[in-house]
């Protein structure tokens, strides 16, 4: 039996804190949804319920995440993006000597490497966050399902494409 990789959780919250919470995740440059994650691996983390190892890989994800929404920001004003602007972002973070470290730290081997186990949850989030950061959309096809490309040689091996979104 697999192990899945991440588990649905819903709440309710009230209208007020509800267009707080969208205030608040838009001046992050992150969606709401984006927000609330961070601050509950920030309070498991802060916890210290996971032991040591757990709660260094939380913090170091999660600054690998911002780091990557900033750089994402960045490169969108700079008239950057384009459909493949989840590569973009990718390869401009691997430029930097110190989130690739970090980066291969977290994954557990070198950013360029297949097949090893952390990239996948870790690659799912940072295109989940990079997307969200600029309020860009799935690019979809015909079918009306998400239209993917797939490269070799980089620390992706396939990303959802984008369009620019309507906020």
């Amino acid at each position: 039996m697999s192990v899945p990789t991440s588990i649905m959780f819903s709440f309710r919250l009230t209208p007020d804190i509800h267009q707080g919470l969208q205030e608040v995740a838009r001046n992050e440059g992150l969606e709401p949804a984006a927000f609330v994650q961070l601050l509950i691996r920030q309070a498991v983390a802060d916890a210290g319920v996971l032991g040591d190892e757990a709660t260094v890989k939380i913090r170091m994800t999660d600054a690998l995440i911002r780091r990557a929404v900033e750089r994402a920001r960045e490169l969108f004003a700079a008239g950057r993006f384009d459909e493949h602007f989840t590569l973009t972002v990718f390869h401009d973070l691997m430029q930097d000597t110190s989130y690739r470290s970090d980066y291969e730290t977290v994954v557990g081997g070198d950013a360029y490497a297949t097949k090893l186990e952390g990239k996948f949850p870790l690659n799912m989030y940072l295109g989940w966050y990079i997307k969200n950061a600029v309020g860009a959309d799935p690019l979809t096809g015909d079918d009306g399902k998400p239209r993917r490309a797939s490269v070799k040689g980089q620390p992706i091996q396939s990303y959802t494409l984008l369009k620019e979104g309507k906020g």
